[in-house]
């Protein structure tokens, strides 16, 4: 399938959060002149409720439910940096509709970045515990099946914003110059 400039593949940042997604999505998009868009900006958007409100009063699954039809909405995108809330991977469904028309990025970081970045902010449903290191540590361990599924892993521990984002547009540069950079999921 032959693709016009116009409708060239999506950038796709997945990973835990605190990892960079947001913050280096945003950037990658305005150095490719690409749209930026985020799922949890998305369900907030639709649902009239911030991400953790949905936590609070409806759980967890509801939020997830959200999540899938946040991302089935950015993966017919073209020419778009997504970024997506860390767990969009647990969900297979989610991965094939994002893989379909992008290329799929786990920036990644240790626990302890990870803690370091995210520990002291409070709309983090998931990290409202009383030891949330050993939670990153308990939850990385479990997903990480679920990130390597990504077509590109990213280190984002000790790097500048400006390395990261120069790697992930030359491995985009790159791979996307052929014409058959990936072929559509039957």
């Amino acid at each position: 399938m032959k693709r016009s400039a116009k409708e060239s593949p999506n950038i796709v940042l997945v990973g835990f959060m605190g990892t960079g997604k947001t913050s280096v999505g945003r950037r990658l998009a305005t150095q490719l002149r690409m749209r930026y868009v985020d799922t949890d900006d998305i369900i907030e958007r639709d649902s009239g409720r911030r991400i953790s409100n949905i936590f609070e009063e409806d759980g967890e699954a509801a939020f997830r439910e959200l999540e899938s039809e946040a991302v089935l909405k950015v993966s017919k995108r073209h020419n778009s940096v997504i970024s997506t809330g860390g767990g969009v991977v647990l969900k297979e469904a989610n991965m094939i509709a994002l893989k379909q028309n992008g290329v799929v990025f786990c920036l990644t970081a240790t626990p302890e970045e990870i803690y370091r970045r995210v520990g002291h902010q409070t709309h983090r449903p998931l990290l409202q515990i009383p030891d949330p290191l050993a939670e990153i540590q308990s939850m990385l361990a479990e997903r990480r099946p679920y990130y390597e599924e990504a077509d590109y892993m990213v280190r984002t521990t000790g790097r500048s914003f400006s390395e990261i984002i120069a790697h992930i547009k030359r491995v985009f540069i790159k791979i996307t110059r052929n014409p058959k950079w990936r072929e559509p999921y039957a």
